[in-house]
């Protein structure tokens, strides 16, 4: 688990890393760079939380519909199979809901402080 917030955290501040960059050369402004960049880290990690909710729904769902996943007949290596299954596809939803966050908040980040910049 310590293994998935990590990487999380390493995509989040990466995909803000990016909107900074984009923010300081489209607005020639450090200070709204760096605003830009906390903002899409932090709409980052509540996408991060979001996705991870909905594997955790995802992974409820799977366990109770499919009889497989309560077999104790299985050998080892289909149980590591279904296993792995389970743990990319939530780890799948929670960056995906990281990199949409990180997307969604720099965005909107960066069309707020060009009006913002273009009123003052």
């Amino acid at each position: 688990m310590l293994i998935i917030f990590l990487l999380t955290v390493i995509v989040a501040a990466f995909t803000g890393a990016i909107f900074l960059f984009v923010a300081i050369w489209r607005l020639d402004s450090i200070e709204y760079g760096l605003l830009t960049f906390w903002r899409s880290f932090i709409v980052a990690l509540l996408g991060a939380i979001a996705g991870f909710c909905l594997g955790w729904l995802w992974y409820k769902w799977k366990l109770k519909t499919y009889p497989s996943y309560s077999n104790p007949d299985l050998n080892g290596l289909s149980l590591a199979m279904m296993g792995l299954e389970l743990f990319f596809v939530r780890l799948c939803f929670i960056q995906a809901g990281t990199i949409l966050g990180a997307i969604w908040g720099g965005v909107r980040s960066l069309r707020y402080y060009e009006t913002r910049s273009k009123r003052i």
